[in-house]
């Protein structure tokens, strides 16, 4: 192992879920292959224990809400369809929260992420910045391709098909990052291999403002701030706040000292947080509108919505426009399936949420190793806020790792 931490050895499972992770974002149709094979193997060593689990109830409750929502959907074939984005993962979720139970597993499986960020991050430089394009083969058997200079052009997209899916990867892959060095500083372990892990860090910020992001920044920045507060970094802290406060002031509104500000600060940052780098977009691709059009759909249908993939058909019946999803995950949701499914699904995530913070402030308070399991929660949570400005769930790679992020935080939880 490059880095030795004091670990049970994993089992076989374990190690595949590693492998699983590392494959992922290269080859997914494999990755998922074997994800099938781990979830089956778990399961079968686990049944009793799983299906009695309280979780295992609050997931069926959610299922057969979801059901109903797609007996009485817009299009109802459409809906049952959609239930391939949730019912699989359901039991992926309530499998791997029984193979990863401890802290060695969660350092475990952060190793493969941070280290795909490496040529992730090479690829899309090559990408955005030289016009690197790979040949039609690489599409075809990996299901990935370099587009020169990005999709859209001129933002970092690498081997995602958009830039904001790769930002989310560059950020889940930076906050573990630091959270493991942070980690080995405070145990005094020093060596080269906390050189690569800050190169790897001050990359994926490169990549991560080379995505021109907006849902990307606001997730990092967050988190920065998060963690600054919780090691009490207040430096760090005021620079973070005295940064965001000048760049904000050179993005938004007609402010005094406005054009003196947007002459020092590189001008991709507040033509970006300003929209002025991409003006007069139609109105129907504005977000605005689209979570308009959700509320309307809420309101006229709130308790199971109009059905899952109903989305985008009512929304190009009315505007014309073919779009996948309505740019936030929540409204989605509400508008497609109900409130009270909405609802249900908040509670069973706040509920190991919650979970996970109560067996963090006890491992603090008894000065175990609680880091790694803060990065975990924090990294989760900044899932849940890019979700209010994008839908990542049609992104199986990053959907996958949500999964595995909340069922590794469910787990620690309960075998605590």
């Amino acid at each position: 192992m490059l880095l030795k931490f004091d670990r049970t050895s994993p089992d076989l499972e374990l190690n595949l879920l590693f492998i699983t992770i590392l494959i992922l974002p290269f080859q997914t149709f494999f990755g998922i292959l074997i994800l099938l094979f781990i979830v089956y193997r778990v399961w079968t060593k686990n049944y009793g224990s799983i299906v009695n689990d309280r979780l295992t109830y609050y997931f069926i409750i959610l299922t057969g809400f979801m059901m109903i929502s797609c007996v009485f959907a817009y299009k109802s074939g459409e809906a049952w369809l959609g239930m391939v984005h949730f019912l699989p993962f359901f039991f992926v979720f309530l499998g791997l929260r029984t193979l990863i139970t401890n802290y060695s597993h969660l350092y475990y499986l952060i190793l493969p992420i941070i280290f795909n960020s490496i040529p992730i991050g090479i690829l899309g430089i090559g990408e955005v910045k030289l016009g690197w394009k790979t040949p039609y083969f690489i599409y075809k058997s990996l299901g990935w391709q370099l587009i020169p200079y990005g999709t859209p052009e001129g933002r970092m997209s690498s081997v995602f098909p958009h830039a904001n899916p790769l930002s989310l990867y560059l950020f889940t892959a930076l906050f573990f990052g630091l959270a493991l060095l942070i980690d080995r500083w405070k145990k005094n372990q020093f060596g080269k291999i906390n050189i690569v892990i800050l190169l790897t860090i001050l990359l994926n910020i490169v990549c991560l403002i080379l995505t021109s992001s907006r849902n990307g920044w606001l997730v990092s920045i967050i988190t920065f701030v998060v963690f600054s507060l919780y090691f009490r970094s207040y430096f760090i802290l005021i620079l973070l706040t005295v940064s965001s406060a000048l760049i904000s002031w050179a993005s938004f509104g007609n402010l005094p000292a406005q054009s003196l500000l947007r002459n020092i600060i590189p001008s991709f940052f507040w033509q970006r947080l300003s929209d002025e780098m991409y003006p007069d977009r139609p109105l129907a691709t504005l977000r605005t509108t689209q979570w308009d059009f959700c509320l309307d759909l809420i309101q006229n249908r709130p308790f199971f919505g109009w059905g899952l993939r109903n989305f985008s058909i009512l929304y190009e019946e009315k505007t014309g426009l073919y779009l996948g999803h309505p740019h936030n995950f929540f409204l989605m949701i509400s508008a497609e399936t109900g409130l009270i499914t909405l609802l249900m699904m908040l509670f069973i995530i706040g509920s190991i949420f919650w979970g996970g913070i109560v067996t963090l402030i006890k491992d603090k308070s008894e000065k175990k190793e609680g880091l790694i399991l803060f990065s975990y929660l924090v990294i989760f949570s900044g899932y849940a806020i890019f979700n209010l400005f994008d839908v990542t769930i049609f992104d199986l790679r990053l959907h996958i790792l949500a999964w595995i992020i909340l069922a590794s935080i469910s787990g620690v939880t309960k075998n605590s």
